[in-house]
């Protein structure tokens, strides 16, 4: 049982490490959208700016102005493929790893405490029919004993194996 515990708690762990990295991330990419965000209302500022000086008599200053909302818009899509090409990094290939492999033992263990109580019950009916037999019988007499005995060797074994 106590295995059972402990592979719970790496189980536990790995989440939570898978956790703690997928809000880092997700951290990081809000604060590159925010960036592009803020250069994308600069930029359209800027393209404000520009129609503007660009629909009066065509002057230097409106071609410049043109030029930087460009730039903005670049740096704004800049940012944008930056924040969607992060990744989780190798610390999350070890935790996916320990996961699985935490799962994969828990999946084990439930298989085998599944295996026992299916062991047990079948002890559980052999000795309800053993004792069944010999409640009819009235005395202790060759038919009980053998009803007994199958079970009795059976629960030797598997004392026998378990320590």
């Amino acid at each position: 049982m106590d295995e059972l515990v402990v592979k719970l708690r790496l189980l536990a762990k790995a989440e939570l490490i898978l956790l703690r990295l997928h809000l880092r991330r997700t951290v990081k990419q809000a604060a590159f959208y925010i960036v592009a965000a803020l250069l994308a209302v600069l930029a359209v500022g800027m393209l404000n700016v520009a129609l503007y000086l660009y629909l009066l008599p065509m002057l230097d200053s409106a071609r410049a102005a043109l030029v930087v909302a460009l730039v903005d818009i670049a740096l704004a899509a800049v940012v944008i493929l930056a924040a969607g090409r992060l990744h989780l990094g190798p610390e999350a290939d070890a935790a996916n790893a320990l996961r699985e492999l935490t799962m994969s033992e828990l999946v084990s263990d439930i298989e085998r405490v599944k295996t026992q109580i299916a062991d047990l019950s079948d002890d559980v009916k052999k000795i309800r029919s053993a004792v069944t037999g010999f409640m009819n019988l009235g005395s202790v007499g060759l038919p009980s004993v053998l009803q007994w005995l199958p079970v009795l060797l059976g629960l030797f074994r598997r004392n026998k194996h378990d320590g």
